[in-house]
């Protein structure tokens, strides 16, 4: 009996075609083993020896499609005799319930998607996908019911397909669903599953004894057969499971083994700052942290890493107060024997970023921004590599040494720097050619958008792994062995695990037995590329996905140098795919900010230490990270434009009032405020809207201090009365247009100083006159006063004769 489990949450994976739904919470209940016993001695039949929990198996075969009227009645005879005998010991057991043998069916996966109301199976097999005549073949079904009403008890259904899939666009369509309804599949065994509570889980194991699998289901020899499983309740089909197991018979030959190349991603989450903060780099590279776990999954395997540059740029810009376990990740990193490509900056979105209109793909310009020199004495090679201003001879008091260039933070040694990956299934063919233009010659690209051209003998050939499309070359990661490489390291239950380890095994023998019909005489081996997307997954189970590539005769671990040095041969169309047109909009707006402040930047004497980590976070802003979390993402942008908003008004003439100018010249003041962190440098200029009013000095260069305001005088010259209109703007350096404040009236009345003149020297004049006048007046009063008053006193002493002449006679008598 199988042994009780307990993982934490299951994930479900529905029936192809039913959607995700909420994950239920709680551990699967095992009802115990179904199985179909051996023959008895001397019987003919299979007779039911075991039933617990509830649970009962029979085997039935179906009907049976006949490639020619003998072969019909030969096989049909003894199915007959065998249906006869199981269904009569069925029926004498007590408490078996069974239906009618069942025939040849094909599932209608939207009624199921339709009544499944969240209810999904999972089926693995013993042995990872692989069957061997002569062996029994071991199922374990898992059943999860995430809703809130519980699932009647009902029957469990094992189906297989009698034609084995020898493309892998026959694979995919039978795994995704797209095939079901066409593809015909005989039921090989049922078996009753209990109710199922809510947001519960229910274990079965089945076991087919081996002389109960009817060889004739297996007529195409060794090779992938499709695998069904599906759970019926109240006469309605409500999940269902497409799987595979690889049949081999002992007759026939596996093809011969395909050099398997996995590249799994190592990013961080989501985040808009272009450097990843101290913090949170100490809690991913802690020894349960996310990028600890990622690099401990794939370190020592035979696993391509894609290496997300912003990791190691913001240890390194840390320089010296680096946490200690992000520089030991680092140095881990270095000293990984694995090939090592890195993906763009932040993992952005470099097919959004075409399609939004930028004119090259997106890398950073500068991190000077976050670098400080006293950070950069004597530290280790790993933090600032060779070729970085060295410090002096260290001293007592050594002088902070240089930092590091944007090359030495971003320099690694990669097996490739010439690999573009866009995100899966958004790639078109437009964009290749904008990859190469910065760089990136060869792209990844999902096998689900690449259509190969039609086989020489009719059909359609199968893909190889390096293409062309036009003169543009690709890699073809295999969407089934991909997929299935995902399931198996995202999967939250052991049961689901294997039925993506069996999927993994039936992709990777789809894909040998391909290139094998394909190959010709001494032909090389054929190659497989197999890419983990960046979606949330556990690599800590990668060891099982490997095996099953190892441990099969039909695979094998390749390299991606060996990838690379392949010269392709086929030419394959690209399908176009189109990201979401609101996303492309919002990508668009972006790009126009980003330019605005470039732009503005030239105010700045040292313009990348705004536009350095502006681009950084633009970056990291267009993670594929956050493509899952699109909602969070839409609100993460329009803070950035409002960010860059602030950013272009923080340097701007504060607003004044209306101006009364009554002198001929005068300089009109003028406020300029400076909310950045960096001094900047501007020019004024002014433009009247008449010719009363002229600008004697205009353009003059204006610098103001970081976080600080300053005055600035405009000299004019006033040529007639009457009102104009002044236009600022200010401007950088280089003519690009900062601010444009609101238009300043004048008011010149540059007569009142004439005139004003003129009445003061007047008042000034006259004030002075009668000054003088008054003086005069006054004197000459008092000359008069003082000659009446000696008079006076003459006219008593003498007597004074006046001749006709004027002249005096003093005839006063002597004394």
């Amino acid at each position: 009996m199988l042994a009780p489990a307990s993982p934490p949450a299951l994930r479900r994976r529905a029936a192809p075609g039913i959607p995700k739904t909420a994950e239920p919470t709680a551990p699967p209940h095992f009802s115990g083993v179904a199985r179909l016993a051996p023959a008895v001695p001397g019987s003919p039949s299979p007779l039911l020896l075991e039933s617990q929990g509830g649970c009962a198996l029979s085997r039935v075969p179906a009907r049976h499609r006949m490639k020619s009227s003998a072969r019909r009645l030969s096989r049909v005879a003894p199915a007959i005799a065998v249906s006869a005998l199981i269904a009569g010991a069925l029926f004498a057991t007590p408490g078996a319930a069974f239906g009618a043998a069942p025939a040849s069916s094909s599932v209608d996966v939207a009624a199921a998607d339709s009544a499944s109301g969240g209810v999904a199976i999972a089926v693995s097999s013993a042995d990872n996908g692989t069957a061997t005549a002569g062996a029994d073949l071991v199922l374990t079904v898992e059943i999860s019911n995430p809703g809130s009403d519980a699932l009647s008890d009902g029957t469990v259904e094992i189906a297989l397909g009698r034609d084995a899939l020898t493309t892998s666009t026959e694979f995919d369509a039978w795994i995704d669903g797209s095939s079901a309804a066409t593809t015909t599949v005989d039921t090989v065994a049922t078996a009753t599953s209990p109710a199922v509570g809510p947001t519960s889980s229910h274990l079965l194991q089945i076991t087919v004894p081996a002389a109960q699998i009817d060889p004739s289901l297996f007529d195409d020899g060794w090779g992938v057969y499709p695998l069904r499983a599906q759970v019926t309740a109240g006469g309605t089909t409500v999940a269902s499971t497409a799987s595979t197991i690889v049949w081999s018979d002992g007759a026939s030959t596996a093809p011969a083994a395909t050099s398997v190349t996995v590249i799994a991603p190592i990013t961080s989450v989501a985040s808009s700052t272009g450097l990843i903060q101290s913090a949170a780099l100490e809690a991913f590279t802690s020894d349960t942290g996310v990028l600890t776990r990622e690099l401990d999954a794939v370190f020592g395997r035979p696993v391509t890493i894609a290496v997300d540059p912003r990791i190691i740029a913001s240890i390194r810009a840390l320089g010296s107060t680096a946490p200690a376990s992000a520089v030991a990740w680092l140095e881990r990193l270095d000293a990984a024997p694995n090939p090592i490509i890195p993906l763009t900056y932040g993992d952005s979105d470099i097919s959004g970023e075409r399609q939004a209109g930028a004119a090259s793909v997106l890398q950073p310009t500068s991190l000077a921004y976050a670098l400080k020199a006293a950070n950069f004495v004597n530290v280790s090679q790993i933090i600032e590599p060779a070729g970085a201003t060295d410090a002096a001879t260290p001293t007592p008091s050594p002088t902070p040494a240089g930092v590091p260039t944007l090359e030495q933070l971003l320099s690694w040694d990669y097996t490739s720097t010439a690999v573009a990956w866009p995100r899966s299934g958004a790639a078109s063919t437009a964009d290749l050619p904008f990859f190469a233009a910065s760089g990136l010659t060869t792209t990844i690209v999902d096998s689900s958008q690449v259509t190969a051209p039609a086989a020489t003998a009719g059909g359609t050939a199968d893909l190889d792994a390096t293409a062309l499309v036009g003169d543009q070359r690709v890699l073809v990661a295999d969407h089934g062995v991909s997929q299935a490489l995902q399931d198996s390291v995202s999967a939250t239950s052991e049961t689901r695990k294997g039925e993506a380890l069996s999927q993994l095994a039936g992709s990777l023998a789809v894909a040998a037995g391909a290139a094998q019909s394909d190959d010709t005489a001494g032909a090389a081996p054929s190659q497989t590329l197999a890419v983990l997307d960046r979606s949330a997954m556990n690599l800590s189970s990668i060891d099982d996905a490997l095996s099953v590539i190892q441990s099969r005769s039909w695979s094998t671990t390749g390299t991606l140098d060996d990838l690379l040095a392949t010269t392709p041969t086929q030419t394959v169309t690209l399908t176009d795919a189109t990201e979401d047109e609101q996303r492309v909009a919002q990508i668009r707006t972006l790009l126009g900010s980003e330019q605005s402040v470039d732009a503005f930047s030239s105010v700045l004497s040292d313009p990348q230490v705004l536009t350095g980590e502006h681009r950084a976070d633009l970056l990291a802003l267009l993670s594929n990270s956050w493509v899952s979390n699109e909602g969070g993402w839409s609100v993460a942008a329009q803070a950035s434009v409002t960010d860059d908003q602030k950013v272009l008004a923080s340097v701007q003439i504060v607003e004044g009032s209306n101006i009364n100018l009554l002198s001929n010249q005068a300089p009109l003041p003028v406020t300029i405020s400076n909310e950045l962190p960096y001094p900047v440098t501007v020019i004024v200029h002014v433009t009247p809207s008449n010719g009363r009013l002229l600008i004697d000095t205009n353009d003059e260069p204006i610098t103001i201090e970081a976080g600080s305001r300053k005055g600035a005088q405009i000299p004019v010259t006033a040529v007639a009365n009457g009102s104009v209109t002044l236009s600022f703007q200010l401007l950088s350096p280089s003519g690009v247009l900062v601010s444009t404040p609101s238009p300043v009236i004048v008011n010149v009345s540059a007569d009142w100083e004439t005139w004003g003149t003129v009445i003061i020297a007047l008042v000034i004049v006259v004030v002075f006159g009668i000054g003088v006048l008054r003086l005069i007046l006054r004197r000459r009063k008092a000359r008069t006063t003082a000659a009446s008053a000696t008079q006076d006193d003459t006219d008593t002493d003498t007597d004074t004769h006046t001749h006709t002449d004027g002249t005096t006679t003093d005839e006063s008598p002597p004394q």
